[in-house]
């Protein structure tokens, strides 16, 4: 198995490096909630996007190149208040009726396009690849409204793709998304700290 890794990681190209490191690096900096996450995201999903292209996978190329729209509306977001810290954006709960919306469209979406992939055979589990694309959507949008529950929803997409991924007997690809569950949790409790801390010091 350590063999097998090593010779995947050597065959690794630089583009998928360049992929890795930003995902990686964009997923600590938006965990210290800092605009520099976003362009790296970008970068990230653009490399994927192209790589996604060369292999043929329509849907995971689709799934990128709409997370780097949802990417400039983080960035968007996030830049616009942090130039007015009277109206800057707090790490906060998403409201019950946003979450409401975003389970409905996670099943409407795992619906949609499991389907699609279903009829196309564009993947050997469509269903469970459609949800956890669909969770990794509503995790995007929730991350670009600092609400503390992406990192819930982005622990949940991993977990399913490092399963998928582990299946297709790519290694690598499970050691960064493991690594991305990892982030995720810190995220978590990271970010749940940061909402107590402000409540302490008015006490």
């Amino acid at each position: 198995m350590l063999h097998t890794l090593w010779e995947q990681l050597i065959a690794t190209t630089p583009l998928e490096w360049i992929g890795i490191v930003t995902g990686i690096s964009g997923v600590l900096l938006s965990i210290k909630e800092k605009l520099a996450a976003w362009p790296l995201f970008i970068l990230c999903y653009a490399a994927y996007v192209y790589i996604s292209y060369q292999y043929g996978l329509k849907a995971f190329m689709m799934m990128n190149a709409i997370f780097i729209g949802i990417s400039i509306y983080g960035w968007f977001k996030w830049s616009q208040h942090a130039s007015d810290a009277d109206n800057d954006i707090t790490v906060s709960h998403t409201p019950i009726k946003h979450l409401g919306i975003a389970i409905a469209l996670l099943l409407l979406g795992t619906a949609v396009i499991g389907g699609t992939l279903d009829r196309l055979g564009e993947a050997q589990h469509p269903y469970p690849d459609a949800f956890a694309t669909s969770c990794g959507f509503v995790a995007q949008w929730m991350l670009s409204r600092k609400h503390v529950e992406t990192w819930i929803f982005w622990i949940i997409t991993d977990l399913i793709y490092v399963r998928l991924l582990g299946e297709q007997g790519s290694l690598t690809s499970v050691v960064l998304f493991s690594v991305f569950i990892v982030l995720a949790i810190k995220g978590w409790n990271d970010w749940r700290k940061s909402m107590v801390v402000p409540a302490k010091a008015t006490t």
